[in-house]
């Protein structure tokens, strides 16, 4: 049985006359005739009573139409489905993220415009650091990150695209003295306590907080570290020390915390778009593809 032999019984069902029917698949009598006799062969029962006047449905012709149709209906779908998902206009996306990506109005608009534009794809958010992100990608655990200052020793086979920087700003106790100055300049810093996030929490912030401080002259001066961004904030707004963040979480409000920005110019951080480099879904292209448009439109 082939799909032929069911689309040649359906039409026929339906005309119950062997001219009508060829006429509308487009064939002659000859093959709609042997068709439909191959194809009772093969289910070892009649699926037609032909006479001289006319042709019917036998109780077994009848039962074969619904299941033909259901059959038929079930591989068109299928076409689709995989049409579908080979065109990337449906299935799913993996993004990983970093907390303070999430609060960026980029990454809104970046949601936002593709589930726009694949309204039948679904995202899935993983919230991972920057280098957990990159693992995770290596891993085929994501299928795509959204990450901050990547440490490119791990990215091998992985493509990175930069999408925007961020630059990094002061969180301080509300009453700390520095509270007042509209602007902050790292070198003015060299004497304060810091929390911190630990080096091997794979934070993408955290080497280049040191470095930014080597090139001043001095080590911060860690007294606690944290490795979630909210304890980081609660230690910082009991007055635990000073802490190095990214703009994004200026968006949070915690009692007693407030947010300075810095004046020096590289005190800024890369956010990227990492994809493994062998991945082609056609689902993947069109988020890179937003997800470039949105950064040229900056």
């Amino acid at each position: 049985m082939d799909l032929r032999q069911l689309r040649y019984f359906l039409v026929l069902a339906d005309e119950l006359h062997f001219r009508r029917a060829a006429e509308r698949l487009n064939i002659t009598q000859a093959p709609l005739s042997l068709a439909i006799q191959a194809l009772e062969r093969e289910l070892g029962a009649p699926l037609f009573n032909r006479t001289n006047r006319r042709v019917e449905l036998t109780e077994g012709g009848a039962a074969l139409r619904i299941e033909a149709r259901a059959i038929l209906d079930r591989v068109q779908r299928s076409r689709e489905t995989i049409r579908d998902l080979a065109d990337g206009i449906t299935g799913s996306i993996r993004l990983g993220v970093t907390p303070a990506c999430v609060l960026m109005p980029f990454f809104g608009n970046l949601v936002s415009a593709f589930r726009s534009a694949r309204p039948k794809v679904r995202v899935t958010l993983h919230e991972l650091s920057s280098r957990d992100q990159l693992i995770a990608l290596q891993a085929r655990e994501l299928d795509a990150a959204i990450l901050r200052n990547p440490p490119r020793r791990f990215a091998t086979d992985i493509s990175l695209t930069r999408l925007t920087t961020d630059p990094l700003v002061i969180a301080m106790h509300g009453v700390h003295p520095l509270k007042d100055h509209p602007h902050l300049a790292i070198a003015d810093l060299r004497d304060e306590s810091f929390v911190n996030y630990p080096r091997q929490s794979g934070v993408g912030i955290y080497e280049q907080v040191i470095a930014l401080c080597a090139l001043r002259g001095f080590t911060p001066r860690v007294v606690q570290e944290a490795e979630e961004t909210l304890t980081l904030l609660g230690l910082v707004s009991t007055g635990f020390g000073l802490a190095f963040v990214p703009s994004g979480l200026v968006h949070i409000t915690v009692p007693n915390l407030i947010f300075k920005p810095l004046s020096d110019e590289d005190a800024t951080t890369e956010v990227c778009l990492g994809t493994r480099a062998d991945d082609t879904s056609a689902t993947l292209s069109t988020f890179r593809r937003i997800a470039q448009a949105i950064r040229t439109r900056r």
